[in-house]
């Protein structure tokens, strides 16, 4: 994790999976509660596999964004995954989350 510009980026590497979602929600999800962060990013570039309840530790995140009055969630990803990103900002790279969190 890093914090730039008031957004945090949330680099993932491996799986999002049953077997880890309890290390990124105490890691992640309980610092968005607890700070009341309002624009992350997250990268997931370098995940290479993600399942249900992956995805639901990730969306859950994002209604925590929302909790904190956000209005930008990032999910910054090819979707290779298949799981429908309707709700989510996708964009192709870092860079371009932070102009469309700052536009």
């Amino acid at each position: 994790m890093d914090s730039k510009y008031g957004i945090l980026f949330v680099r993932l590497f491996g799986e999002l999976t049953r077997r880890t979602r309890k290390k990124f929600n105490n890691e992640v999800c309980k610092l968005l509660e607890k700070v009341g962060i309002k624009n992350v990013v997250f990268n997931l570039e370098n995940v290479y596999k993600m399942d249900d309840d992956g995805f639901k530790t990730l969306f859950k995140c994002y209604e925590v964004c929302l909790k904190n009055n956000g209005n930008s969630y990032i999910c910054l990803s090819k979707n290779k995954f298949g799981y429908d990103l309707k709700d989510f900002n996708v964009v192709c790279d870092e860079l371009s989350a932070y102009h469309l969190i700052n536009t």
